[in-house]
């Protein structure tokens, strides 16, 4: 039996070494619990056309279902709440945004995933008027944080956590002990020796969370809402607001700049007060072409790079961890 070691409790190394396990691989995870990673900022969310053209999730067909599949069955096994199939309102602005988002709603490909609507659902009470809306289907909601920490704990529970956090350096020493390491650092590994070719584009973001003051406790409309920012509820009374992209930044905590952009765009949405409750900003692993990596390293070919999610870890790491997985025990054969 294969002995791996996983570097990171983000989404890519919680999936991976639960998929790893699933192949029979005996699997420790390390990680230093660190709260402000791109998992633990991150909504989770799941959005199945993006961009000013409306265009569909690359692999959208094929990544959708797994994940669906993945998150209830960990749901099961772990005991916690992680998946909501939640539509996406995006609010339309002008003629030609209308009239774009009407042609796609045309075409085949695109049925059962774009439609129209008369209001803005659960957020009607808050929205500005002069918007008309769009209805994105296939979307839904990931909890990073409930998926980690519980995946933490089982982990821990069985001895199989380790609570460090392991640097270049440590590596070497740590292939002392296992067949295998595979890292899952997200933005840590953007220098890593052990896969000194790639090309990132690391990408800053920053989220708000807030409290709608004027509506009930327990306010957490069903839908999420999308202009050039996103609003969705991750709790009773509480909406994440993200996010930012900043390129090329070492500044990894939150900025005014940041907060200026979100409430700016923020206050063009809405028309009630709020308080905002958190500011929160990590450092995404993004790639130079928005593509995973998943790699095995030129420098030592016990050391696997699983990386690069970037804002699509939630929709594509159920179907890639397995894939990765199945890459790294197929290798060592």
């Amino acid at each position: 039996m294969k002995k791996i070691l996983v570097i990171g409790n983000g989404i890519a190394g919680a999936l991976l070494s639960y998929r790893l396990r699933q192949k029979g691989a005996f699997v420790d995870l390390a990680d230093a619990e660190m709260p402000s990673t791109s998992s633990q900022v991150a909504a989770g969310i799941i959005n199945p056309v993006t961009g000013q053209r409306f265009v569909k999730s690359w692999r959208f067909e094929e990544f959708f279902p797994e994940a669906m599949r993945v998150y209830r069955q960990l749901e099961q096994e772990l005991g916690v709440q992680l998946w909501e199939e939640r539509p996406i309102l995006r609010l339309l602005a002008t003629p030609g945004e209308v009239n774009d988002w009407s042609m796609r709603c045309a075409l085949p490909e695109y049925a059962g995933y774009l439609d129209e609507q008369a209001d803005a659902g659960g957020w009607s009470p808050v929205v500005k008027p002069g918007f008309q809306v769009g209805v994105l289907r296939n979307a839904g909601r990931v909890s990073f944080p409930n998926l980690t920490t519980a995946w933490r704990q089982k982990l821990q529970a069985e001895g199989r956590y380790l609570n460090q956090r392991i640097s270049h350096e440590d590596i070497k020493s740590k292939l002392k002990d296992y067949d295998v390491i595979c890292c899952c650092r997200g933005a840590m590994d953007a220098d890593n020796p052990y896969f000194p070719d790639l090309k990132w584009k690391l990408a800053k973001g920053e989220a708000l969370v807030i409290r709608l003051t004027e509506r009930p406790a327990d306010y957490a409309p069903p839908e999420m809402l999308k202009k050039t920012i996103m609003l969705t509820a991750i709790a009773p009374g509480q909406v994440w607001v993200g996010g930012t992209y900043e390129w090329n930044t070492s500044d990894k905590g939150p900025t005014k700049e940041g907060r200026k952009f979100l409430e700016e765009h923020l206050q063009q949405l809405i028309a009630e007060p709020y308080e905002v409750l958190e500011h929160r900003a990590a450092i995404r692993p993004t790639t130079h072409d928005r593509r995973p990596y998943l790699k095995q390293s030129d420098v030592d070919p016990r050391v696997f790079l699983f990386n690069g999610l970037g804002t699509k870890g939630a929709l594509m790491g159920p179907l890639l961890s397995d894939e990765m997985a199945d890459f790294i025990v197929i290798s060592g054969k």
